[in-house]
């Protein structure tokens, strides 16, 4: 006799069956991605490119995609490529909007999305060039010598293209090419509405997720390590459909000015613990930091310290908040950052440690683009990063507000609690503007 199965009653499958039906399908979030992108392309290509273009003289920008991704702006342009080598063309011949071509294997995507003019065959290129014969001829390589993480991006061209290139254009073309980097920066600097909606989407779970990892859903004082968060974090990449920005940075500030960070050192009642993480989805990637307490036995709330040093933090984050805008060089606008800074009462270090004997609250300001990548290579207000302080900062600029602040504190001994603060922001005309609310108390862990 076959076993009788269970009876799920009419209301119970009714319920089953609508939850079921609200929950996307992976095809529909597919979709949904993919039109979301399109989108952004029509507008960057439209909004963005003639002006970023034009401030830097470039007549005609070609891009070599060699398939499957690995040019490093490939999703700028459209899809990774199964294979073949493709070209994208962008051509200024005045007027409102770049002339957009697409040579090398057409695939339905981006046929459907229609972001290009035409589409055409790889063997096309010199015909091209030759009739509209630009002045100058952007490339993908770069202007200064590679010194800093992110300019990757600006630097796509390989040697054998470039060789390709040369040849294939010839002489005349050869001597007008030149580094498309600042083109770039500004196509990566500046954000058209689609791309705002996008990155706060993937910027507001990870900070949601950071602030759940340094929580007693996660942490046991006592028993659980820094690596046990962090593989807690790994896995919610693979259940939120994210990827990785790089590794989950867990530690801890101790009172001697030490940190640890990255190890099985299990979590200990006192310490003053930070995550820094970040992940992506859909060409966006985000750099988030949090902040947390673990209470002491008899404790209710942080001590004075930690709870001081958080106070002081919201301060000068209302600081840089006001007083960055879009419009000017990250150089100039870092340059008196530090002054008023300075002005407000506090210390300017240079340093991302505090000095052993430097009265006072220190602060060291270090913000960086941020947007598709995790450090963009756009305008930042950074100092290890010389060359990208000489880029104005875009409109509607991607930023992590990024900045730490030391405070002496009783609790250990007069040395300094650091805390490292991280939010992504939008830069505009009237300051920076959240793109997901930011860490508004000292996380507790009980």
């Amino acid at each position: 006799m076959k076993p009788s199965l269970p009876v799920v009653s009419a209301v119970a499958f009714a319920s089953l069956a609508a939850s079921i039906a609200a929950q996307p399908t992976l095809s529909d979030d597919v979709r949904s991605r993919w039109e979301a992108s399109c989108m952004i392309r029509h507008d960057k290509f439209d909004y963005v490119l003639p002006g970023a273009m034009r401030r830097n003289d470039i007549d005609m920008w070609i891009v070599t995609d060699r398939g499957r991704g690995t040019q490093p702006m490939t999703r700028d342009f459209g899809i990774s490529t199964v294979n073949g080598q493709s070209f994208f063309i962008f051509i200024d011949r005045g007027g409102d909007r770049i002339e957009r071509i697409q040579l090398g294997r057409e695939n339905d995507l981006a046929t459907e999305c229609g972001a290009y003019d035409r589409f055409g065959r790889f063997e096309e290129l010199r015909s091209i060039v030759e009739e509209r014969d630009p002045q100058t001829i952007g490339l993908n390589y770069l202007a200064v010598p590679y010194r800093a993480e992110g300019l990757h991006v600006a630097d796509g061209l390989t040697h054998t293209d470039f060789k390709f290139l040369a040849s294939e254009l010839g002489e005349k073309y050869a001597a007008r090419f030149t580094s498309a980097q600042h083109l770039i920066a500004d196509f990566r600097g500046e954000r058209v509405a689609g791309e705002i909606v996008e990155f706060a989407k993937i910027g507001d779970l990870t900070r949601r997720l950071l602030e759940r990892a340094l929580s007693n859903e996660v942490i046991t004082p006592g028993k659980t390590t820094h690596n046990d968060v962090a593989r807690w974090l790994e896995q919610k990449l693979h259940d939120h459909d994210l990827l990785r920005g790089w590794f989950p940075t867990v530690y801890t500030h101790l009172p001697d000015g030490s940190e640890i960070g990255g190890t099985e050192r299990v979590i200990q009642r006192g310490d003053v613990l930070q995550i820094d993480w970040g992940t992506g989805r859909n060409h966006f990637s985000t750099d988030i930091k949090r902040f947390a307490y673990v209470l002491r036995e008899g404790e209710t709330e942080p001590p004075a310290g930690v709870l001081n040093t958080f106070a002081e933090s919201k301060k000068v984050q209302e600081i840089i908040r006001k007083h960055v805008r879009s419009g000017r060089t990250g150089r100039e606008q870092l340059d008196e950052l530090k002054q008023i800074i300075r002005d407000a009462g506090y210390v300017y270090t240079e340093l991302e440690v505090a000095a052993q004997d430097a009265p006072g609250i220190e602060v060291n300001v270090g913000m960086h683009g941020a947007g598709n990548i995790g450090h963009e290579m756009a305008a930042s207000l950074f100092e290890i990063y010389p060359e990208r302080t000489k880029y104005v900062v875009r409109p509607n600029s991607i930023i992590s507000l990024e900045f730490i602040v030391f405070m002496p504190a009783e609790e250990w001994d007069g040395n300094k609690i650091p805390i490292n603060v991280e939010e992504n922001a939008l830069i505009t005309e009237r300051g920076i503007e959240w793109l997901h609310p930011p860490q508004a108390r000292v996380l507790v862990i009980r």
